[in-house]
Formats: C-alpha cells, sequence, structure tokens
C-alpha cells in the first residue's frame, strides 16, 4: 500500500511526511534485528540501553511521558521538529544521539 501511495499524487509535505516516516521506519526495523542478533534481554544491555525510549511515568500524581538514553532522563517536552527529509539513520548517526 505504501509503494502505491508513494508512486501516485502527493503533495509536496506528504511526501516528506512519509519519506521521513519510511527512513524511521525502516531505522527501527534495524535496531529491532539487532537487539534479536545480539540477544539483548536486560534492560541493563548496552545495546538497549543505547536506544531513545520513551516511558510514562506516574511524577507527584500526574503522568508524564520521560525520555531516556544511556545516563540521561529527561521529561518529553512535545517538541515540534518539523516536516524534514532524512536521507538515512546509520550507526553513526546513533553514536552522534548517544553523544549529544
Amino acid at each position: 500500500e505504501i509503494v502505491e501511495l508513494v508512486r501516485g499524487q502527493l503533495s509536496k509535505q506528504a511526501r516528506l511526511i512519509i519519506g521521513a516516516m519510511v527512513v524511521l521506519d525502516v531505522h527501527n526495523k534495524d535496531v529491532t534485528t539487532l537487539l534479536v542478533q545480539n540477544s539483548v534481554a536486560s534492560a541493563a544491555d548496552f545495546d538497549w540501553n543505547s536506544q531513545l525510549r520513551y516511558y510514562q511515568e506516574n511524577i507527584e500524581g500526574e503522568l508524564n511521558i520521560m525520555t531516556r538514553m544511556m545516563n540521561a532522563s529527561l521529561p518529553y517536552s512535545y517538541e515540534y521538529l518539523g516536516n524534514s527529509m532524512r536521507l538515512v539513520v546509520t550507526p553513526l548517526t546513533d553514536r552522534c544521539y548517544r553523544t549529544l
């Protein structure tokens, strides 16, 4: 279905959105494959800990979304980065995210 959609008539904005979604979906598939191949079975494993993760937590009686990666934990603030084309997400991209 997605192939037919992409080959059809789309607005420039819709094409950007779908392109970004496909790139991120392929990256998520690659991460899942990595986790399975490396037999990740614990939340303490580096391969799991190095991924950007989202958790719903009860903080002072209020439900909040928290983002976690490595030793960092920050509240998710619904930042909007806009529709931008993503060429690829590579292991180097992941490494840059971990460094930031």
